[in-house]
């Protein structure tokens, strides 16, 4: 409370042009009291406020940040709801809440943001979804000076006007970029000092191995399934205990894809039926998380996760979808295996 009252009555004094002289006359105090208030080192008795109030034509509440605490409550309460709708896929309602935010604080740069994200999130591919999406983060372009923000700002244009099919503008985004040599992430992992940068740098490892999965999908002269290939065995290095945490998602996917690719091939059996059970074994673990863990391997020691902070735009579990995309319309690929006991005891597995 008191670093909220140095802060306004510094910065309700310098909006208005007036000397800490002028408002120490008006109280008949000293100069270096009102030093004092401002700077923190001291608190005006209790007297004082009312006739500081006064002084600055606001509410003993504004001076005191009351309606600043108020304000950040809310805005906390609406980031909380939105990551537990996310965590279970409902991001329908996550953009309804953020919306409703949004009329309580229409000049709110991070509600702006967050809505623009949960819109992003959302299963579809329709212009006027993107067309929102640029509207709102060039907004933040235009009015917000947080670093944070005007990076998701650029990120979200950059794939929205690519999703639109305007490479120009999808392009100018990419470029207002920083240089990974010199983003935040790696000049962090290096002045970070002792415990702190050991945990940083970890996070990290994982975070590149994220992006290197990405990257190497978009390498269209490499197979397909190399490049599923390439990134299992990244990822296999760092869980090389095999207890993958949030990445059992990235990877049971992969291991879909490629049992997908595999069934289109003659005589290709084993690898269909080695990536289905390998499917199913990591949907398992990750829908097994619950809350906070651990990772055990050797480079992820000790770096801890939690289930309920991320957010998936599907609200049944790993194992409810992939029976979906096993038994669904979609998955004629895998017709011929259907009567085999190994494919039916994929279908079982996935179904407790």
């Amino acid at each position: 409370m008191d670093i909220i009252i140095s802060e306004n009555m510094r910065e309700l004094r310098r909006s208005r042009g007036i000397t800490q002289e002028q408002l120490a006359d008006f109280l008949t105090v000293s100069p270096q009291s009102v030093s004092k208030w401002e700077t923190g080192s001291g608190m005006p008795d209790i007297t004082f406020l009312p006739k500081i109030a006064a002084f600055y034509n606001v509410t003993v509440d504004d001076l005191l940040g009351v309606g600043e605490i108020r304000k950040q409550e809310r805005l906390d309460w609406y980031e909380a709801e939105s990551r537990k709708l996310q965590n279970v896929g409902k991001i329908p309602d996550s953009v309804a809440l953020w919306r409703e935010a949004l009329k309580e604080f229409p000049n709110e740069h991070k509600v702006i943001s967050e809505l623009a994200h949960a819109i992003f999130y959302q299963n579809s591919d329709d212009t006027e979804r993107y067309n929102e999406i640029i509207e709102l983060e060039e907004r933040i372009l235009r009015e917000s000076t947080d670093q944070e923000l005007r990076d998701g700002a650029i990120q979200l244009l950059c794939l929205s006007y690519d999703n639109l099919g305007d490479s120009e503008k999808a392009k100018e985004y990419a470029n207002m970029g920083g240089d990974m040599y010199c983003s935040r992430q790696s000049l962090l992992s290096l002045v970070l000092k002792d415990d702190e940068r050991e945990k940083y740098n970890k996070h990290l490892i994982v975070e590149f191995a994220d992006e290197i999965g990405q990257c190497s999908c978009e390498l269209e002269s490499i197979p397909w399934e190399k490049r599923h290939e390439f990134f299992l065995k990244i990822l296999e290095l760092i869980f090389d205990d095999g207890f993958y945490g949030f990445y059992a998602c990235r990877v049971s996917q992969r291991h879909h894809w490629l049992a997908r690719i595999y069934a289109g091939w003659e005589n290709q059996e084993e690898k269909v039926r080695y990536h289905l059970e390998q499917l199913v074994h990591f949907a398992k673990q990750y829908d097994s998380l619950d809350g906070e863990y651990t990772y055990t391997s050797t480079f992820m020691k000790g770096v801890k996760g939690n289930s309920k902070s991320s957010t998936t735009n599907t609200e049944g579990t790993q194992c409810e979808n992939y029976l979906k995309a096993l038994t669904g319309d979609d998955s004629w690929m895998f017709d011929r295996f259907r009567e085999t006991d190994w494919f039916k005891a994929v279908l079982k597995d996935l179904e407790k």
